[in-house]
């Protein structure tokens, strides 16, 4: 049987324990690429609704959602399915909504398994006109939106929330 004298004992040891942090050392990285990558769909996917709100583009707007998402506006009680949540945002009476000015700070970005949860201040002005009708807001929030990673390993909305913290009409 081979015997280690004590020297070779102390480099096999060193060995290991350079061994074990570059395979760890790997192992994280490859889980901050994943990560970052997951930052990255996040982020646009949060871009991309807020560009479609300023464009007025219901198709773009809606493609984000779930078939099973929920909204709940400040004060409101909350509106549960892709198509309730279009007769919210997108009623077919003759209405018209602009959005004059939409802007967003995330604050923060937690991920739980398939589960992403953003949280971020708004502020949006916006102009409502139906028949004689005629009003604008502005409104300062905080927004927590609940990202639910796809089969398709995509990320859509499942749950978006907000409370004014202040609003007023203009």
């Amino acid at each position: 049987m081979y015997k280690l004298n004590s020297e070779a004992k102390k480099q096999t040891k060193v060995w290991m324990v350079i061994l074990l942090v570059v395979v760890f050392g790997c192992t994280s990285k490859q889980e901050n690429v994943k990560l970052n990558n997951d930052e990255v769909q996040i982020h646009n996917l949060h871009q991309k609704y807020v560009e479609g709100w300023k464009e007025m583009d219901e198709e773009k707007v809606m493609s984000l959602l779930e078939e099973n998402s929920m909204i709940q506006p400040s004060r409101l009680t909350p509106i549960i399915g892709k198509e309730n949540i279009r007769n919210f945002w997108f009623p077919k009476d003759s209405s018209i909504t602009t959005i004059n000015t939409f802007d967003t700070e995330i604050i923060d970005l937690i991920f739980r398994d398939t589960i992403a949860i953003m949280t971020h201040e708004s502020f949006l002005d916006w102009d409502y006109r139906k028949d004689s009708t005629s009003f604008g807001m502005t409104q300062t929030g905080i927004n927590t939106t609940i990202y639910k990673r796809q089969i398709d390993q995509s990320w859509k909305i499942w749950r978006s929330m907000w409370t004014d913290i202040l609003a007023k009409s203009k």
